[in-house]
């Protein structure tokens, strides 16, 4: 679990003008590029951030279309070239409804990294370290192993979002290039960007809880949103790749 990327009205206040956004069919996309000459006055890591937003009824009722925009920005990521050998990472925990969006949505994405060359496709290889209570090793040192392996040319994380803004909580899905650290909620890793292991990350996440006061919330429908949320991720990863 790890806070919100980008609480685009909160965070970047007046240079919210500055954000390239559209809105289609009920769903509202945030883009904004923090840059040189940028990133000190944001405090953010140079970088693509995107929040892909929507309320209740579109959530159930447009998934295509969510699916849709979130491909359109995974193209942009990726400069419409497909990595040959992704790794894509389900962060979270699989005994905690709220903090298993990651593993949910890895469940539901095809691996294809076992199969020989005689297939002309990526090379898919899915990945969920847990939690540290879970294994006694850290996400991180997990995840550096795997790498250290597989060695792939794109790592894919996926998980739960904390928000101190309710506006945000079950209704956006958030995606960056500049990187993400696996237990953040509980200073618990280190952080995996571009220059961990030298290859591209992006990070994708929903906001499944709310953070106040030191404490966390979710909802009584977080069911509902982890099973949309991510079968949109999922298929839209697994029709990117296939």
């Amino acid at each position: 679990m790890k806070k919100v990327f980008m609480d685009v009205s909160k965070s970047f206040n007046e240079d919210l003008k500055k954000i390239n956004n559209k809105t289609k069919n009920g769903i509202e996309t945030f883009h904004f590029e923090v840059n040189e000459k940028n990133e000190k006055t944001l405090k953010r890591i140079k970088g693509d951030y995107f929040s892909v937003n929507f309320d209740y009824v579109t959530l159930h009722t447009k998934e295509k279309y969510i699916k849709k925009e979130l491909m359109r920005i995974l193209n942009f990521l990726f400069k419409d070239s497909k990595p040959a050998r992704p790794l894509i990472i389900g962060l979270g925990n699989s005994s905690v409804l709220c903090d298993s969006l990651g593993i949910h949505t890895t469940n539901k994405v095809m691996a294809t990294n076992h199969f020989n060359d005689f297939l002309n496709i990526p090379k898919v290889a899915i990945f969920n370290p847990e939690v540290t209570e879970k294994t006694g090793i850290s996400s991180f040192s997990l995840i550096e192993m795997v790498v250290k392996k597989l060695n792939p040319t794109v790592i894919i994380m996926i998980d739960t979002l904390a928000t101190d803004n309710d506006s945000y909580l079950n209704n956006c899905i958030e995606v960056n290039n500049t990187g993400i650290i696996p237990g953040s909620a509980i200073k618990e890793n280190k952080k995996i960007d571009k220059n961990t292991f030298n290859i591209p990350v992006i990070a994708i996440g929903v906001p499944l809880v709310l953070d106040r006061n030191k404490n966390l919330y979710t909802t009584p429908n977080v069911h509902e949103v982890i099973d949309l949320t991510s079968k949109i991720i999922s298929d839209a990863l697994n029709d990117l790749f296939f």
